[in-house]
């Protein structure tokens, strides 16, 4: 699983661009290291990572 296909089952889902942001925040605010690690599952790069991490908080 990678990104393209985590945000095509949210999309499905019914999932808003606000939906995913939220997601975002809560897994971070929640789990941050696991948010780290699941993002890097997913294979996102450290610099988008870092933008991510960031926008979460």
């Amino acid at each position: 699983m990678d990104k393209e296909k985590w945000t095509e089952i949210f999309r499905e889902a019914g999932f808003s661009d606000e939906d995913m942001h939220n997601w975002h925040k809560a897994f971070e605010k929640l789990y941050p290291e696991m948010h780290q690690a699941f993002l890097e599952h997913i294979r996102v790069g450290q610099d988008e990572i870092a933008k991510i991490r960031e926008w979460s908080k």
